[in-house]
């Protein structure tokens, strides 16, 4: 199937995933998995598609600074304001070439993202449009990031978030110790394995915090497990453990806002089926790995109020990790239905939410068993196909 392609897709990947620069994706790609390197595919069919790398665990600021830096060929500034803030050094890694040469008003750029994949690019998207006032009043004069200076909201075409926890994910609140025990066991693990000359195959880019090793730096052995910066990252609620937590989703939301000039479009999993006593749990289409997950979030209490977010049955359905209410768009902002709409006009500025996705939190990346085998990846393909082909179609 041929395009008439005019501006690049950017594919950016959830929590723990990782983009094309990293080894592992040529052994299992994160876009397209058993499905196989769906990047190499798109580009095989004449579309500008590139799935870049930014930290795995990672907050949404720090990841959406990286993704900025990625795209315009610079160093990675996380702001003069944050850094002081979170206690992190304000510079990361330089990046000599731009992915997106020329991207601008005139070279707009398409955003799609799977799971923390959209907090990251949402975040892109408002400092664009609207910079970030704190770091304009913080940053010496002629230091300020291009980032933060806001006025290139029309630098983004369209933002389609896949399996997004706009509103945080209910697993989070349900077991906190829990959630501090894995914090601390990953970033650990990020501490090890960001210090022993891992980082071609899997990087966690959280040199700015000291905790994995910067490219080419030698490996240092006080490095390999740091304690006390641990604990500091752990503490800083700047992570991406913190911003899937409901409350923290919800005061996130409340400084990100939808651009007039970008096409905005959701789609939420559902993996999850009835029981007689009103809570959810796994359907077969739910690979075991999910299935935890998807038995504690299919009784999460409901009711409750949690910083704004309402609590409803739709929120006991869920994908293995992420609920499916809260997956449908941002709740602070305005939405429609997509298929309500989608054969008059689709405007700016306005979530478009389409019908709700059957399968887990991996169906929607190409991480399906129903997906192996000749042919079976088809479906799956397709999808994707029609999905950029709508979009190209969409109208300055």
């Amino acid at each position: 199937m041929a395009y008439k392609n005019k501006y690049p897709y950017i594919f950016v990947h959830g929590m723990m995933g990782w983009g094309e620069e990293n080894k592992l994706y040529n052994i299992i790609p994160y876009w397209g998995m058993v499905a196989g390197n769906q990047m190499r595919q798109l580009r095989a069919e004449g579309i500008e598609a590139y799935a870049p790398q930014v930290s795995p665990i990672g907050s949404a600021w720090d990841r959406a600074c990286e993704l900025y830096a990625q795209l315009t060929g610079t160093r990675v500034d996380y702001g003069e304001a944050h850094a002081k803030a979170k206690g992190h050094d304000r510079f990361g890694m330089t990046f000599d070439k731009a992915l997106v040469p020329g991207w601008g008003s005139e070279k707009k750029i398409h955003l799609i993202g799977h799971s923390f994949g959209g907090a990251t690019m949402r975040m892109l998207v408002e400092l664009l449009t609207n910079g970030s006032e704190a770091e304009r009043k913080a940053t010496p004069k002629g230091e300020l990031s291009p980032l933060f200076e806001g006025g290139k909201g029309d630098w983004v075409k369209s933002l389609t978030a896949v399996s997004a926890p706009h509103d945080g994910t209910s697993f989070v609140n349900a077991f906190p110790k829990l959630m501090i025990g894995v914090k601390y066991g990953v970033l650990g693990l990020a501490s090890i394995l960001g210090n022993v000359g891992s980082r071609t195959y899997y990087d966690w880019k959280m040199s700015q915090w000291g905790l994995a090793q910067v490219p080419n730096a030698p490996t240092s052995k006080k490095n390999i497990l740091n304690i006390k910066t641990i604990r500091k990252v752990a503490k800083s609620k700047d992570n991406v453990f913190d911003d899937l937590e409901i409350g923290q989703a919800m005061d996130m939301n409340r400084t990100i806002h939808t651009s007039k000039d970008v096409y905005y479009f959701s789609v939420s999993g559902d993996g999850t089926k009835p029981v007689g006593d009103g809570t959810y749990v796994r359907a077969p289409i739910m690979i075991f790995a999910f299935i935890p997950f998807a038995k504690v979030m299919g009784r999460f209490p409901i009711g409750q109020n949690i910083n704004g977010a309402e609590i409803t049955e739709d929120w006991r359905k869920n994908d293995g990790l992420v609920s499916l209410e809260s997956g449908r768009y941002p709740h602070l902002e305005p939405h429609c239905q997509f298929e309500e709409v989608k054969n008059t006009k689709i405007e700016k500025g306005i979530w478009h939410v389409l019908p709700d996705a059957i399968g887990d939190h991996g169906t929607v990346i190409g991480g399906s068993l129903s997906f192996i085998g000749p042919g079976k990846p088809k479906n799956y393909r397709n999808t994707y196909k029609y999905w950029i082909n709508f979009l190209e179609k969409l109208p300055d």
